[in-house]
């Protein structure tokens, strides 16, 4: 993963990035069957933006972050959590440890075949796995405009959809086929709100600080006539499986 872009935009991450709809976490919950006897494992947890709703849930989490400023974050975030230092590549829980395992906004950056072996590894039998992203829309020309400038930048970094993730669980015998559900949302921000949420990009991030100072600007200028609070929409997409 790309820990260096990440670990130096914890603080915008945190601040600028939408947690996920009511819906979209409930409907999460029922299919990997997700209760107060559950143990689930919330993998590459980030600030821990699904975690805290998982322990809101009862369910007992433990957390699998690899970047030290997000693991921080996340035990400050949701104090208690068993939080790990590890990745989707090499899990460090036993096998057959886990009921469910959570993955939000990160599976497509993991190397796919190796992370899938690593979760059926530590699922028990029949255990369940949820991936879930929020993808940003650009329903208005501004924010179109804006998209355009932040993917512009993104070179090689790994793309959400549709990249080799999908083929990896196309490819597996491992897990059932992948079910998906998608929910809407729209997440308001201040000015302040929407340009940490550019700078928590990774490739963003990892940009000279001159460079991201002019691109922050850009954004700025872009969102200067939004309504306020500035409306960004998004959807949520949520796949699920089972273990074989």
């Amino acid at each position: 993963m790309a820990t260096a872009g990440f670990g130096s935009s914890t603080g915008a991450y945190e601040r600028g990035r939408p947690g996920y709809p009511d819906a979209a976490v409930a409907h999460l919950a029922a299919e990997l069957a997700i209760g107060p006897d559950a143990r689930v494992l919330d993998l590459a947890a980030g600030t821990g933006k699904l975690t805290r709703l998982l322990v809101e849930g009862g369910a007992a989490v433990v957390a699998v972050e690899p970047v030290p400023a997000m693991r921080a974050a996340l035990e400050r975030a949701v104090p208690g959590v068993d939080v790990l230092d590890g990745t989707a590549e090499s899990i460090p829980l036993s096998d057959g440890s886990v009921d469910a395992v959570t993955v939000a906004q990160a599976f497509h950056w993991f190397d796919a075949e190796t992370a899938i072996a690593e979760i059926h590894r530590v699922l028990r039998p029949g255990g369940r796995l949820g991936l879930i992203w929020n993808v940003m829309g650009a329903d208005a020309e501004w924010l179109a405009a804006v998209r355009g400038l932040v993917h512009g930048l993104r070179g090689a970094a790994p793309a959400y959809g549709p990249s080799p993730w999908h083929e990896a669980f196309r490819a597996t015998s491992l897990f059932t086929p992948l079910t998906e559900r998608t929910f809407g949302f729209i997440h308001e921000l201040d000015e302040d709100g929407l340009v940490d949420r550019i700078a928590s990009t990774s490739y963003v991030a990892a940009l000279a600080d001159a460079d991201r100072a002019r691109l922050l600007d850009q954004v700025r200028a872009l969102a200067a006539d939004a309504p306020r609070p500035i409306p960004v929409p998004y959807r949520t997409d949520v796949f699920t499986c089972r273990r074989t």
